[in-house]
């Protein structure tokens, strides 16, 4: 790579960031100095013709094009179309014999106007050669949407949506399970360098090795002729004091990106570098490379990203370009990122971005910048890695005092101790080191308690807690529910009688991850669903609900990590959602976990305002 190729890259985002925002003459005046970085560079010249303001200089972008690469399908096509109609008459036929036999003065008068002609397109090819130049950097597509027809745009989406499809089906099958602070070979194609005492090969899909046996790892960015798409997932420990031991946040680096393990030996993934490249983009559902994080609720992690300190409670991810910006970007939850002695605090809905230098141009150099509003880029690539997050109306926004407000909670506040039942379990030495715990002794838990109010949660028990925490603010951890139905902590299940005239049908599995049920309502008027309460069987890599529908149309969307739950006790319905149904009327009730459910182990409740519930179980 030529040395100015990192600062050419610059360029050319800057450029392609003002064509996606219309900004032709912004984009124009950047790409004149990628040109005069390097004069045939493909990928300018692509951007260049999507800068043209007419037909002339769209056709010289083209020949250039066509120049560099002869075998430019979009650019070969776009031309054939538009050379007959750019070709004019004048500039290719010769004057009439005719015009020789006029007088002399019409003669000469018409020779002046001839050189006239000449010397303007003289000017205007100069113009179009240094506006070519300006065009030169930025954003890399393989063929631009605009210029192919909607079949052949139809059927490009296709084969990349089921590629894409496939991969995180694989990513997930191969990868779901996997332990605390390890990484996983999610597909293919993923190049790695181990500690030279790694224990286990890290080569093909499914291979698991430890963190701290990772040294750098490449993935490949998504090509639909090879049918690749690297992506590597890692399990890391929560390691913010209120987290819950034994808590992990999932990592997925996808796409043409680089990670630098930087950690101490022995620890997890505490302190990286990383950085993801300009590529072409094959599909419009991957505008990017980079990483995406995702934190179970009340967990959070403290990361050290290319020297910037990252804290991150709940769901975001990470964009990264040598010499050019590291952006984080946040879609539930709240978030601080350090550099350079600066802090900026920013939640849901909203980015940072820290300039990249140094060395080797992925070093934090800036001082964070004020938080911005998601673009569409980042809420398309969320959509499709996690199927949430798809529009800003499934984000719950956080302000940046609120966020301030979680993430200061989140680290100095000591939380209120609850006495744990029998279930408890001493977290190993090996798996939280920065832990010193005590655990409560255990109890006997009492028979499920008959409630005297509907929604009423037990007070906060007043002994003394015995457990000694290192540091103070660390929870007792919760025990694992196994399905037996037999509630040891609040809420408390609902006690409204069974509903006559609504039924409920068996608890189905239309995927993987999701549990449906068909209510009918028979009673007569329009009912509404006022509480839903559920138990479900918490897995190791910590299951939780992340939404519910009704009918399609989704009316919880805050995602609860805890078991059982209670809505809206704990949390609200989402605005607006309609949660009615209409008398002689079958509407179907979806919950929906990030991960593959158990074949047996739920139970859910729905309270209707009618004063009574029906129940299911799984």
């Amino acid at each position: 790579m030529n040395n100015f190729d990192s600062s050419l890259d610059n360029l050319q985002q800057d450029a392609a960031d003002h064509l996606n925002a219309g900004r032709k003459k912004e984009a124009r005046e950047v790409l004149r100095s990628a040109l005069d970085l390097e004069r045939d560079n493909l990928a300018t010249w692509e951007l260049l013709w999507r800068a043209a303001y007419n037909v002339e200089e769209e056709l010289s972008s083209l020949k250039h094009i066509l120049k560099i690469n002869p075998r430019h399908a979009a650019a070969r096509k776009r031309l054939a179309a538009l050379q007959p109609a750019g070709v004019k008459k004048s500039d290719s036929q010769p004057l009439s014999r005719a015009s020789s036999r006029r007088p002399a003065s019409r003669r000469n008068r018409r020779q002046a106007s001839v050189l006239l002609l000449l010397l303007g397109a003289f000017i205007s090819t100069l113009c179009l050669g240094v506006m070519g130049l300006a065009l030169y950097r930025g954003y890399i597509p393989l063929v631009f949407s605009s210029n192919l027809t909607a079949t052949a745009l139809a059927e490009r989406n296709a084969v990349c949506q089921e590629l894409i499809d496939r991969t995180i089906q694989a990513s997930d099958r191969f990868c779901g399970g996997s332990a605390s602070n390890t990484a996983c070979y999610g597909n293919n194609t993923l190049r790695a360098e181990l500690a030279p005492n790694a224990a286990r090969r890290f080569s093909e899909r499914g291979d698991i090795i430890a963190v701290n046996e990772l040294r750098r790892l490449s993935a490949s960015p998504l090509n639909l002729d090879t049918s690749e798409w690297g992506i590597a997932v890692f399990h890391v420990i929560a390691n913010l004091p209120r987290s819950l031991p034994g808590e992990t946040v999932t990592m997925v680096v996808f796409g043409n990106a680089t990670l630098d393990n930087q950690s101490a030996e022995g620890q997890g993934l505490e302190s990286f570098y990383f950085s993801s490249e300009l590529g072409q983009v094959v599909c419009e559902k991957i505008p990017f490379d980079g990483l995406m994080i995702e934190s179970p609720d009340g967990a959070g992690i403290r990361i050290a990203v290319n020297g910037a300190e990252l804290t991150l409670m709940g769901n975001a991810s990470i964009k990264a370009i040598k010499n050019g910006e590291m952006q984080v970007s946040v879609y539930q939850g709240s978030a601080r990122l350090v550099a350079n002695g600066e802090e900026q605090y920013f939640g849901a809905g909203q980015s940072s971005s820290v300039q990249l230098g140094g060395e080797n141009g992925t070093q934090a150099i800036g001082v964070p910048s004020e938080p911005k509003a998601l673009t569409g880029e980042e809420l398309t690539m969320s959509c499709t890695l996690t199927e949430e997050y798809c529009s800003p109306d499934e984000i719950d926004p956080v302000s940046e005092a609120q966020a301030q407000g979680q993430i200061e909670n989140a680290i100095t506040s000591t939380p209120t101790l609850i006495p744990t039942s029998t279930i408890t379990r001493t977290p190993s030495p090996t798996e939280f080191p920065t832990y010193t715990l005590v655990v409560l002794p255990s109890s006997t838990p009492s028979p499920k308690p008959t409630p005297t109010a509907t929604n009423t949660k037990p007070p906060t028990s007043t002994s003394a807690p015995t457990s000694t925490f290192t540091p103070a603010n660390t929870r007792t951890p919760r025990p694992t529910r196994t399905p037996t139905f037999t509630p040891t902590n609040t809420p408390i299940a609902p006690s409204e009688q069974i509903c006559g005239s609504v039924s409920l049908g068996p608890l189905t599995n239309p995927n993987p991850n999701e549990l449906a049920m068909d209510i009918t309502n028979n009673s007569g008027a329009t009912i509404t669903l006022n509480r839903f309460f559920a138990y479900w069987v918490k897995l190791p890599n910590s299951q939780k609900i992340n939404r519910l529908f009704l009918n399609g149309v989704v009316i919880w969307n805050t995602s609860d990590p805890d078991s059982p739950t209670d809505i809206p006790t704990e949390s609200n319905w989402r605005s607006g959602a309609d949660r009615t149904i209409p008398d002689a009327t079958a509407r179907t009730l979806l919950i929906r976990f990030p991960n593959n459910l158990q074949p047996t182990g739920y139970e859910a409740h729905l309270v209707f305002d009618i004063g009574c519930q029906v129940i299911g179980v799984k």
